[in-house]
């Protein structure tokens, strides 16, 4: 894993033709957890989970977002899926990071005080970095 800091510095994150990149992926899953603890669970946190198939199909693109304080999802063509990312912001907010994705189809915005990205070749194909 690596924080999407790292991530959006390396040159690599912005390259469409890296397999790593996430430009053309494809959402698979979003989840959303609500995680507790205390004496009676009454200190809650939200987590997101986001899973991306590569551009190329050759490996999936996990994006892990802690401590989240604000999300919001939106859909302009829901039954066609979510489409193409296109592209993302990284914003840095007193003690938080702003992650704004604009997909073909609708547009992710959540805002955590972590985000880790995490970038998996599928077994039979491995990334080709250009």
């Amino acid at each position: 894993m690596l924080s999407l800091r790292e991530c959006f510095l390396s040159g690599w994150y912005a390259l469409p033709e890296d397999h790593r990149c996430p430009h053309d992926a494809w959402v698979e899953a979003v989840t959303i957890s609500e995680t507790a603890s205390g004496d009676r669970n009454e200190k809650r946190e939200l987590e997101i989970q986001v899973r991306l198939l590569g551009a190329y199909q050759d490996g999936t693109i996990e994006f892990a977002y802690k401590r989240v304080t604000n999300y919001s999802f939106q859909a302009s063509k829901a039954s066609s899926g979510h489409g193409d990312w296109l592209r993302d912001e990284v914003e840095e907010r007193d003690g938080s990071i702003l992650h704004t994705v604009l997909l073909a189809n609708g547009k992710i915005q959540i805002e955590a005080r972590e985000i880790e990205y995490k970038w998996t070749a599928s077994p039979n194909d491995p990334p080709r970095a250009s």
